[in-house]
């Protein structure tokens, strides 16, 4: 028997009723049994009471089949999704399979701050491995942007070849230096204006192959065309 102080401390909220609950479990099955039997009335085509059925309108076949389970449908947050059972997405508010935030993700913050429901993904976890670590050293250390993952070097590797090849799960270092400098964090990467492009070098002509337009002739440019100029000394 409960004291006083532990219903006070702890109470049971398993008999609330809301006025509202029935329009949460009939719309957005919200509070259901997660293993409440499948339809039979659905497994056999159709089924004429549809999202208000309290029971599932899908299989374990179906499951393995979509991405449930794993992401929060976005839609039916809401409250706008029309797929119901058959979404491919969760239905389920559940914080860690939250959709990620498009605000935070583009300017690297967010307006909504902690109350945001959707995921704050931090930019540096989205880096991949560094390739100067994975070359042996990386003078940036723990400042690095980019991961530096430890694993024991292949002894196999070094005396000259390991059979295991890419599937070997130690390390096997690469002598190949890397296009670009270590960035730190906080600091932006590589950018398109930063690597070299091979559309903006300009590549110098060979005189000899430009034909004036002015006379027809090759080996110069119409503004410098001498023929033009003495055309302007007559006129």
């Amino acid at each position: 028997m409960p004291t006083i102080a532990d219903r006070i401390l702890q109470p049971d909220h398993s008999n609330l009723e809301f006025s509202f609950s029935p329009f949460l479990k009939s719309q957005f099955a919200f509070g259901l049994d997660s293993n409440r039997p499948v339809c039979r009335l659905y497994l056999q085509g159709h089924c004429p009471l549809g999202n208000s059925c309290p029971e599932k309108h899908h299989t374990s076949q179906d499951r393995s089949n979509t991405r449930q389970n794993t992401i929060v449908c976005k839609h039916w947050l809401k409250a706008l999704c029309k797929k119901g059972d058959a979404c491919e997405f969760l239905h389920e508010y559940n914080l860690r399979r939250m959709p990620e935030c498009y605000f935070f993700a583009k300017h690297g913050f967010c307006t909504s701050g902690e109350e945001c429901l959707y995921r704050h993904i931090d930019p540096d976890s989205r880096h991949g491995i560094c390739p100067w670590y994975e070359m042996g050293f990386c003078q940036l250390g723990p400042d690095c942007r980019q991961k530096h993952i430890r694993k024991a070097i292949c002894q196999l590797y070094l005396t000259g070849f390991c059979p295991r090849g890419k599937e070997c799960e130690e390390a096997h270092p690469k002598h190949v230096t890397p296009p670009f400098p270590p960035q730190k964090r906080g600091t932006a990467g590589v950018s398109d204006m930063q690597a070299p492009r091979t559309n903006d070098i300009h590549v110098s002509r060979n005189v000899a192959d430009v034909e004036c337009f002015a006379c027809g002739k090759r080996g110069h440019f119409a503004n410098r065309c001498p023929e033009r100029e003495a055309w302007k000394s007559a006129g």
